[in-house]
């Protein structure tokens, strides 16, 4: 089982902690849809350590407006697995105001048959109102709140690990 982009390492050598760490380091050297090779687990990890770097760097709208969007469905699970549905709501209501793809252009997922058009203005720009929806629930993720997520994170895989 691929547990470090490609690599076979000894994962029970390391705490969740650790798995981050190195994670962080050796994430950036493959492309995202590689991650999908890697265990569950290990997609958890990266999934989150992708979006809080996003996020951290340049926001909710670079987010929805960059190839990460596209893994969305990806990071909603992976707040779900680590037992963080706060965030996964918030996140799954700013992708259902504003569906990643349909803001680059594409439609590479999903079904938007209940995706309200009047989200955007006449110039494909979202309109001022939803921008507005949309930071006021960027302003509730655990970033802007001083939730501790990570740890959440950290616990996950140390029971994962003991599980192997």
């Amino acid at each position: 089982m691929k547990y470090f982009c490609g690599n076979n390492a000894d994962i029970k050598r390391f705490s969740g902690m650790e798995v981050c760490e190195k994670l962080s380091l050796e994430m950036w050297e493959s492309e995202r849809s590689e991650w999908l090779d890697c265990a569950d687990f290990i997609q958890t990890a990266l999934f989150l350590i992708d979006f809080d770097t996003e996020l951290n760097m340049e926001g909710i709208f670079s987010f929805l407006e960059n190839s990460i969007g596209h893994y969305a469905p990806n990071i909603i699970k992976a707040f779900r697995d680590i037992g963080d549905s706060k965030d996964a709501d918030i996140l799954s209501e700013i992708c259902r105001l504003a569906p990643p793809d349909l803001i680059r252009g594409e439609f590479l997922s999903g079904d938007y048959n209940e995706y309200d058009v009047s989200a955007f203005d006449d110039i494909h720009e979202l309109n001022g109102e939803v921008s507005e929806k949309i930071e006021i629930l960027e302003s509730q993720l655990y970033l802007n709140k001083g939730f501790d997520m990570w740890q959440l994170l950290y616990d996950y895989l140390d029971r994962r690990i003991d599980e192997l």
